[in-house]
């Protein structure tokens, strides 16, 4: 007995020393039986193990991971995404797989103990094309859309938008990097507008379509005037609403339609004026009555019967505008005396400038101021533009001397202006030149400007009747003549007197790169600076006599030139030429 129990303690300490051993044994190898990535490795220290592992899986085909999306599935190779063996990671893997008890000792003894080769992946690859997968398979929302299609407004049904969990798949293959599927999980994006937001703004629009009749009446109809209709189809009062923020007007749209009715139908008013006939004399030209809608009142009225599904017709509010001068105002022909008249030369002026001196006064030729109504130059020549047969010439503009449309109106203004001065009429708005123009020498300050919209000649006609202005162009010089009904006034215009002189700048040379160098180009003239003043004194029949002055103030003018690049100015003023 006594024996039997040395024997049993003997076996147990031996089986305890040997287990002793086995694990420290165990603490530097892989447990005997371990096979990792194919490659037995039992027995092996890690650094052996890894360098079999390398030697075994050098030239190892990357394996395929397989991306799912939805429906969509993706082959790739793992070389994209810098797949490699990992041979340390793996023996790491295999030593502790053999450390993980008895069972698992036995398990690696009996050949059950099998570890994956383990890899290394370049994770911001992985990520990138991750990234360009789901962006390549998603798709924003479809919103819903209000549309007129078919005499009626239409919603478009929204569609839900995709988009894919890039994060998640990342996340898997971080914590299993032996994982060759990753999933990509769909999201759905809702859209921002639905269609059962907009199906009640569009059954509210549909149940407003209806043709609508806009009236326009003119003043006169019982005279030969006459009735204009214009009647908007459904397609038409549907571009007269909104949806923004609700149901509701589109104002631009309305104003378009409202404007264009009124340049359709919309009449000016032509004064009577005198016109030459075939033998040259002046015979009267009837007046012509006018009329305009009201825009701002049409808009209204149109904004509020759009929501009124029982109104068709809506008459347009339309005003009347009587010329201001009547035929029957104008006196007979032979009445009529010349109160004054002045001529200018524009001799040695380029055809394009005589030609604009020649349009001017052609538009104002007859012209008719009626008795305390004002001249004005800009409303009696018209538009100066090329559509009325205005050429480009010469202009004054933003400080030089440049081509624009109108060049040489001026002379008319002018000439114009010295007829009117001379007949006593008040001066209501006067503009001298920038600088001193010598188409007008040699009086001095005794000019006009004019320069649309901006600058104007108006004076007052404060005589006891009419006034008649006439033109008389030839291809050098122009007389204006003011004709009307004489009261008795007397006019004295004295010399102009030259206050102060101011000498010009020295020239400025310009860079022109369109000029070949050595090449130059006179663009400004040089003038001095000047103020002048000249006196009028007007006697009435009564023999009372009031006095007042014009006073001009003309700016130092330098001369400009353009010259090309390169160029030596050389006695010129200067030796730099400056762009």
């Amino acid at each position: 007995m006594r024996r039997a129990v040395l024997v049993t303690a003997g076996v147990s300490t031996g089986l305890l020393l040997g287990w002793v051993g086995l694990e420290r044994y165990s603490t530097h190898h892989i447990a005997p039986g371990v096979v990792a990535a194919g490659v037995p490795v039992g027995g092996l220290t890690l650094d052996q193990a890894a360098q079999k592992i390398a030697a075994a899986t050098a030239n190892l085909t990357p394996p395929v991971l397989t991306l799912k999306a939805g429906d969509h599935t993706l082959r790739l190779s793992a070389a994209e995404l810098g797949w490699q063996p990992d041979p340390q990671a793996t023996a790491a893997q295999a030593l502790a797989a053999g450390q993980k008890g008895l069972g698992a000792k036995l398990a690696a003894l009996r050949g059950r103990l099998q570890v994956p080769l383990i890899p290394q992946v370049n994770t911001a690859a992985l990520k990138a094309r991750l990234e360009a997968v789901a962006r390549s398979l998603a798709h924003p929302p479809q919103e819903a859309t209000l549309t007129f299609k078919g005499d009626r407004f239409v919603v478009t049904p929204d569609k839900p938008g995709l988009q894919f969990d890039t994060a998640a798949a990342l996340q898997t293959f971080r914590q299993t990097p032996t994982e060759t599927t990753l999933e990509l999980l769909p999201r759905p994006v809702p859209a921002k507008v639905l269609a059962s937001a907009l199906q009640p703004l569009a059954d509210q629009a549909n149940s407003l379509l209806r043709p609508l009749t806009l009236t326009y009446l003119e003043p006169q109809v019982e005279a030969g005037g006459q009735i204009h209709t214009r009647t908007l189809t459904n397609a038409e009062v549907a571009r007269l609403f909104t949806f923004s923020g609700g149901l509701g007007v589109n104002s631009k749209a309305v104003a378009r339609l409202i404007a264009g009715i009124g340049q359709a139908y919309d009449r000016t008013p032509e004064n009577a004026r005198y016109i030459l006939d075939s033998e040259h004399k002046l015979q009267v030209k009837p007046h012509r009555d006018g009329w305009k809608m009201n825009g701002p009142g049409a808009r209204k009225l149109l904004e509020t019967a759009l929501f009124q599904p029982t109104t068709t017709q809506i008459a347009l509010p339309v005003v009347a505008k009587p010329a201001q001068v009547q035929e029957a105002s104008l006196p007979p022909v032979e009445q009529l005396q010349l109160l004054a008249e002045a001529t200018t030369t524009y001799a040695g002026s380029k055809p394009d400038r005589v030609a604009n001196v020649h349009a001017a006064a052609h538009n104002l030729d007859g012209y008719v101021v009626p008795s305390g109504g004002v001249f004005d130059f800009n409303a009696a020549i018209g538009n100066i533009s090329p559509e009325n047969g205005f050429k480009e010439a010469l202009v004054i503009s933003g400080g030089r001397t440049v081509k624009g449309v109108g060049g040489g109106v001026c002379q008319v203004s002018t000439t114009t202006f010295r007829a009117l001065y001379k007949a006593g009429l008040p001066v209501i708005e006067r503009n001298p030149h920038a600088y001193r123009v010598h188409w007008y020498d040699p009086i001095v300050g005794f000019d006009a400007a004019v320069y649309q919209p901006y600058l104007n000649l108006r004076m007052k006609n404060d005589t006891p009747g009419p006034l008649v202005v006439r033109t008389l162009p030839t291809p050098t010089a122009l007389t204006v003549q003011l004709y009307g009904i004489p009261d008795g006034r007397k006019v004295t215009v004295s010399d102009p007197v030259i206050l102060s002189t101011t000498p010009h700048p020295p020239a400025q040379y310009v860079v022109e790169p369109t000029l070949k160098r050595g090449q130059i180009v006179q663009v400004d003239w040089a003038v001095d600076g000047m103020r002048t003043r000249i006196t009028r004194t007007i006697t009435d029949a009564s023999g009372q006599t009031k006095t007042d002055v014009l006073n001009s103030d003309f700016k130092p003018w330098r001369a400009v030139y353009q010259v090309g690049p390169g160029t030596e100015i050389g006695g010129r003023g200067s030796t730099l030429a400056s762009r």
